[in-house]
């Protein structure tokens, strides 16, 4: 019956297990990008910048309206001509019908149009490039956090692992102190570690929660979703300095984007001058004009037809706001060339910078894995020679923090190593394929 009972209990646990959700990094990605609101608002700018690199907002297409209109009036009208004919109607009504279609079209303006149309299509692939960035962003923030859970999970089974070894020997002192072979003082100060490690399990266990809300945050569903994590940190060998900063130059978006700026500036300095030239519109018409009255001795007029013209227009003289124009959309260039520069340098200290602690954390992880292997070890010998009196209370706690220390340096490279090699990806512009 209590075998029976307990396989029960184990089936219930694994039943538990089963319906908990293991979410990957890689379904995690997926659901950030599909939801996270920083990806899809960029998204949505990207949209409007493509929407406005038309030829139209460009003004290259001619504009047409249409227009009518009708007009109902009723005056006193006193009319008297050189001819001695006079009219004298205190209530002479009259209809007015207007109605015509208009087309209005820019044929030359220096080419500011057709600028104009380059620099819309430069801004849309601005949008483009902005959503690439906050997509980057968000992927490096997701990479971050998920493995941040591992990390807290990792901590909080080390800590686990201490309340493990503080409860035996709680269980020693307790054990020593009631046959009379140690002292009370021994037995109480087990008693206050046990709690004080207990404590750290609890505070851990809210670091872990959390980091949970904070991956939830970021794929932008509900905070409180629960699930599990993969366990396993992978670090990517690969990487080299020279590979790194060669792909960066070509494909890192912010310098991708500053360039673009780049070229929007010196698209408006060839619109400023462009708008020195003059302009040539052509017009076109066919109206129709109606009108009948009692206040007039032609009580009835009508007319229709197209009309067609051509309009040059040149500024003379605009107290050289041009000129001014151009002049500080040259500046304007020259600041966007000095930007790329100082872009480009920053860039290339940050990759030296963050390749360093990469490379430093490669080595953490080696130096730190075998000095946990000896901590582990010595913790074995420490609780066997504890258990028959080798070594005091004192001495096993100390070695019981060297395992923590070790197990906790250890968990940090690992977890450090993938940020650093996340941050070199995103720098290089191979964080996303």
């Amino acid at each position: 019956m209590k075998k029976a009972a307990l396989i029960g209990i184990f089936l219930l646990f694994c039943g538990s297990l089963i319906s908990q959700e293991i979410l990957t990094l890689t379904n995690a990605i997926e659901i950030g990008f599909v939801n996270n609101y920083g990806i899809n608002v960029a998204k949505s700018n990207y949209l409007i910048s493509k929407n406005n690199a038309s030829p139209g907002n460009a003004g290259m297409l001619p504009i047409v309206n249409a227009n009518a209109g009708y007009v109902k009036g009723l005056s006193d009208a006193k009319v008297e001509v050189l001819s001695g004919s006079k009219l004298d109607n205190s209530s002479a009504n009259s209809d007015v019908i207007t109605a015509g279609v208009t087309l209005n079209w820019t044929l030359f303006d220096g080419l500011n149009m057709f600028i104009t149309y380059d620099k819309l299509k430069k801004l849309e692939e601005m949008g483009e490039v902005g959503f690439k960035i906050e997509a980057e962003n968000t992927l490096a923030k997701i990479i971050a956090a998920y493995y941040n859970i591992v990390r807290q999970e990792k901590e909080v089974a080390i800590i686990q692992e201490q309340v493990g070894i503080s409860l035996f020997r709680l269980e020693l002192a307790k054990l020593k102190y009631e046959t009379g072979s140690g002292s009370e003082m021994e037995y109480l100060k087990a008693k206050v570690e046990l709690n004080a490690d207990s404590a750290s399990l609890q505070n851990q266990q809210t670091v872990y929660l959390n980091s949970k809300t904070t991956l939830n945050d970021l794929l932008s569903r509900d905070v409180n979703t629960d699930f599990e994590v993969r366990d396993t940190i992978f670090i990517t060998y690969v990487l080299t300095y020279d590979s790194l900063r060669s792909s960066m130059r070509v494909a890192n978006q912010n310098l991708i984007l500053a360039n673009k700026n780049k070229e929007v500036n010196s698209l408006d300095m060839k619109s400023a001058r462009a708008q020195q030239w003059p302009t040539l519109d052509f017009m076109t018409a066919y109206s129709y004009y109606r009108s009948e009255t009692e206040a007039n001795f032609i009580q009835y007029n009508r007319n229709f037809g197209p009309t067609v013209g051509l309009t040059a227009t040149m500024k003379l003289f605009d107290g050289r706001n041009l000129n001014r124009q151009y002049k500080n959309a040259k500046i304007s260039l020259e600041i966007s060339d000095l930007e790329v520069h100082q872009l480009e340098n920053r860039l290339e200290a940050y990759l030296t910078r963050i390749y360093n602690d990469y490379r430093n954390e490669l080595k953490m992880i080696g130096f730190e894995h075998e000095n946990l292997l000896l901590a582990i070890k010595n913790m074995d010998i420490a609780k066997e020679s504890y258990a028959v009196g080798s070594i005091s209370s004192l001495q096993l706690r100390e070695i019981q923090k060297d395992l923590l220390n070790a197990n906790t340096r250890f968990v940090a490279a690992e977890y450090n190593a993938k940020v650093t090699e996340t941050a070199l990806l995103l720098l290089s512009g191979k964080l996303i394929h």
